[in-house]
C-alpha cells in the first residue's frame, strides 16, 4: 500500500453519508462518522490525560467533500475532509485526546483509451499529540503529515492493466509512521516513530483472470531520509528498515535507509 493509505488516512468509516448531485458534473458529500477505523467504541474520558479537553468523550466526526467531472467524464477532481476528536497513541503513557483532521485531494485524467493518470495529495493534523519531535515555528503539541502520490496506468487488455506509483510522504513529527510491534518490544529510541521523508516507487500488474479474481504482483523500492541524519548515522536515531528483532548492527531498531520488495496478493470479489 501507499504510505498515504497505510499511515496518512483512515481505512474505514462507520456512520451516515449523504450525497447531493446538483448537476451531471458535480457531487457534494456530507455526513457524520464514529471517527477513524472505529465501529462503535466511544472515547473513555476517564482514562485519558486531558479529560477536560473540548468534547473529550466524543469521537463524532465530520466527513464531507465535493467532486467535479468534465463534460465527457474523462477528468475528475475530488476534495474531501474528515475531522473529529481522536485518542493520541503514546506508548506506555496516558493518552491525550485531540482533533485529528485529514484533507485529501484526488485528480484523475483518462488520457486516452490506454493511459490513465492519477494525482493524490493528503494533508493531516493531530492536535495534543505532544510527540518527542517538533519543528521550529510549529504549534506546540501539533503533529503533521502530508504527501503526494502519482499513478500511471496502461490498459494492456480487458483483463490486464500495468501500473506505476511514485510517492513522497512526510511525517513531520514521527507520529504516523512507526512499528508497533518493534516499538513495544524495544523501549528507548524505538518508542517514537520516524521523523522525516519517505519515498517509494512501485511497478505492478492488475490481472483479472475471471470476474471474481484480481491478482496483483508488484516490485517496490522504499527509501527514507531522516531529519536526524547524524543520529541515524551514529545509531542513536531509529531507521525503519532492516531487522525487526535481534541485537547488533542496528539490531531491533533497524539499520537500513531503504529496501527492495517483491510481492503478490490475490483478491476474491463476491
Amino acid at each position: 500500500h501507499a504510505y498515504t493509505m497505510q499511515y496518512g488516512e483512515p481505512f474505514t468509516h462507520t456512520g451516515i453519508l449523504d450525497t447531493w448531485t446538483p448537476n451531471d458534473q458535480m457531487t457534494v458529500y456530507a455526513g457524520i462518522t464514529n471517527g477513524w477505523d472505529n465501529f462503535a467504541d466511544p472515547i473513555n474520558s476517564q482514562g485519558i490525560a486531558n479529560p477536560l479537553a473540548l468534547n473529550a468523550n466524543s469521537n463524532a466526526g465530520f466527513l464531507g467533500g465535493v467532486s467535479f467531472k468534465n463534460s465527457d467524464q474523462t477528468q475528475a477532481f475530488t476534495s474531501t475532509v474528515a475531522s473529529g476528536n481522536e485518542p493520541v497513541f503514546i506508548l506506555n503513557s496516558p493518552q491525550n485526546v485531540g482533533n485529528r483532521s485529514i484533507w485529501s485531494n484526488v485528480y484523475t485524467n483518462e488520457l486516452n483509451d490506454k493511459w490513465t493518470y492519477v494525482f493524490q495529495n493528503d494533508n493531516g493534523w493531530q492536535f495534543n499529540a505532544n510527540t518527542p519531535y517538533s519543528n521550529v515555528g510549529q504549534l506546540n503539541g501539533l503533529a503533521q503529515w502530508y504527501g503526494i502520490n502519482q499513478y500511471l496506468f496502461y490498459n494492456i487488455s480487458d483483463t490486464l492493466v500495468a501500473g506505476m506509483r511514485v510517492e513522497w510522504f512526510r511525517d513531520n513529527n514521527g507520529y504516523r509512521v512507526f512499528g508497533p510491534i518493534r516499538n513495544s518490544w524495544n523501549p528507548g529510541k524505538s518508542v517514537s516513530g520516524f521523523q522525516g521523508n519517505f519515498f517509494q516507487a512501485t511497478w505492478g500488474l492488475n490481472w483479472k483472470p475471471t470476474r471474481n479474481w484480481i491478482i496483483r504482483p508488484e516490485v517496490r523500492y522504499d527509501w527514507y531520509s531522516p531529519d536526524d541524519m547524524a543520529g541515524a548515522r551514529d545509531g542513536t536515531a531509529p531507521l525503519p528498515f532492516g531487522p525487526t528483532f535481534g541485537t547488533g548492527d542496528g539490531g531491533a531498531f533497524g539499520n537500513r535507509y531503504g529496501q527492495l520488495y517483491g510481492g503478490c496478493d490475490a483478491i476474491w470479489q463476491f
